[in-house]
């Protein structure tokens, strides 16, 4: 670093300066000083405070901006120079040294809280505890995130030992040094794993599936990483932790709770476990898998009686009553919605059948039954009265044979054919012949 030229005056920011200029003392009779910044004339005007109204420069309350080249000149002449810089002297670097993969190189670290000038430098040196000679690189400053970063070079992939380690920060108010020693196994810290993905499980309500992939930084096929995984509730505070085995890159969650958001996160770790588990990736939010609704009526809000927030409101249908989510079951007409159109089909067709099968048995057994059609009675008939006739007096015994004259067997009335009492007048096998009509 280049030495401050003579004459350099440094100030803290926030501190009140005044730079002198001896040939123009108050009271005396020369002509009035003129101030320039950067060769630039020195306004008093806001949003300056600048007071040049005496021979000197008054600067209040200064800040790193104004650091820079001031000079005090009459009109015939420049009377006096000075060189300001407003800064503070460096504060010793409070560094971390690590490693995003065995192939990769050693980087350290730290961040300023301060504005750091641009003369501002810082170097690193590394030694091994085995007496080989110190290494020197020289870090860079990164304005956006204020931070100084340290590449360390020339280190074996598996290489284990100590290391000694010695930034130095340097600018133009002063010099901080600090020192640490390392050992090589654990700076090892993998990135956080890179492209996490949560997908819902189809016709799983409680199940989450979660995929995620090496960090780019990591890049070795032949050293692999073991993962642990979290996840929670978007409600809860209390994270459910999985281990798993090196070179998985996939997981189903199987205990979701159901319709609810969790988060969840992934981190990594070297297989055998060398250095450190690396950052926790970003949440990711995944909700497990609903059923969708099939049948959506056109619907008209309507306030709630129940609900102690009077905006609150839910879809209510002109032709089927709403139910809420602390309502009895729905009527039965609501779940038939999903029978199948077949299912009436067939019982429709069993009835007519059934029905068709009673009229024709009930119209074959009518006349059997003394059934008549509906509305018609059956008259009783006027049962006929009957008078009994004097029956005529037997003819003497004298006057029938008491034998009965023998047949030929040649006859038509032969033993083989049933014999046939002679009738008489009477056929006293009808009773009807002693019923006669009145």
């Amino acid at each position: 670093m280049v030495p401050p030229p003579a004459g350099t005056i440094f100030v803290p920011p926030g501190f009140n300066v005044t730079l002198p200029c001896p040939e123009g003392e108050p009271g005396s009779n020369q002509t009035r000083l003129r101030w320039k910044f950067e060769k630039q004339p020195v306004s008093s005007a806001p949003p300056a405070v600048w007071d040049t109204s005496k021979a000197g420069l008054f600067l209040p309350f200064v800040h790193p901006n104004q650091s820079g080249s001031y000079s005090c000149s009459d009109d015939r002449r420049l009377l006096r120079t000075h060189h300001l810089i407003v800064e503070e002297p460096p504060k010793p670097p409070d560094f971390t040294c690590f490693r995003r993969s065995l192939v990769k190189d050693i980087l350290c670290e730290w961040r300023t809280f301060s504005p750091v000038s641009k003369p501002s430098k810082a170097t690193l040196w590394m030694q091994r505890f085995t007496g080989e000679n110190h290494t020197e690189q020289q870090c860079r400053y990164y304005s956006r995130s204020q931070k100084f970063f340290c590449r360390v070079q020339g280190m074996n992939n598996e290489e284990d030992g100590l290391l000694l380690v010695s930034v130095c920060v340097a600018n133009l108010a002063g010099t901080a040094r600090s020192q640490k020693s390392f050992h090589t196994d654990v700076l090892l810290k993998p990135d956080p794993p890179a492209n996490v993905q949560v997908h819902p499980v189809k016709n799983e309500p409680h199940k989450l599936y979660v995929t995620w992939r090496n960090p780019n930084s990591w890049g070795s096929k032949y050293y692999h990483l073991q993962f642990q995984l979290r996840y929670r509730m978007k409600n809860s505070q209390i994270f459910s932790e999985v281990h798993l085995n090196h070179g998985v890159t996939s997981y189903t969650i199987v205990d979701a709770v159901r319709n609810s958001p969790h988060i969840i996160q992934v981190r990594g770790r070297e297989e055998f476990d060398h250095g450190n588990w690396s950052e926790w990736s970003r949440e990711n939010v995944g909700i497990p898998w609903s059923e969708p609704e099939d049948f959506k009526p056109e619907t008209t809000d309507y306030t709630s009686e129940d609900s102690s927030d009077p905006n609150f409101s839910v879809p209510f249908t002109p032709t089927v009553s709403a139910f809420s989510s602390h309502t009895e079951k729905p009527p039965a007409v609501e779940e038939a919605t999903g029978v199948p159109l077949h299912v009436f089909l067939v019982m429709a067709v069993s009835i007519t059948l059934g029905l068709a099968l009673a009229v024709g048995v009930l119209t074959r057994y009518r006349k059997k039954w003394g059934l008549l059609p509906f509305g018609e009675r059956k008259a009783n008939p006027v049962p006929p009265s009957y008078a009994l006739a004097p029956m005529s007096p037997d003819p003497p015994m004298s006057a029938s044979p008491l034998l009965s004259p023998p047949t030929s067997p040649f006859s038509e009335s032969s033993v083989d054919s049933p014999r046939t009492p002679d009738q008489g007048p009477y056929d006293i096998s009808n009773a009807d012949y002693f019923l006669l009509p009145k």
